[in-house]
């Protein structure tokens, strides 16, 4: 099976669970605790500079939306 296809099975990016990234992990041979520690790291860092970018035109405010959402969603799901 191919690395990626833990999370690009998924049509839509609210489907994708920490599980899917466990199944990454262990496909990449990595560590499964390290990915749980690093996804909702990395994406705290993305809605931390989602501010700093400039979205002067509604479809750039929409895509920063979609895109602080699912961060918070990955945030809370590793997390809880």
């Amino acid at each position: 099976m191919h690395v990626c296809v833990a999370i690009t099975n998924w049509h839509s990016s609210e489907k994708v669970t920490p599980k899917n990234f466990e199944q990454l992990a262990e496909e990449a041979g990595l560590a499964k605790p390290m990915v749980k520690r690093r996804v909702p790291k990395l994406a705290e860092t993305i809605i931390e500079t989602l501010p700093g970018l400039e979205t002067a035109d509604p479809f750039a405010e929409a895509v920063a939306s979609l895109i602080r959402q699912r961060c918070e969603r990955a945030m809370n799901s590793f997390r809880g």
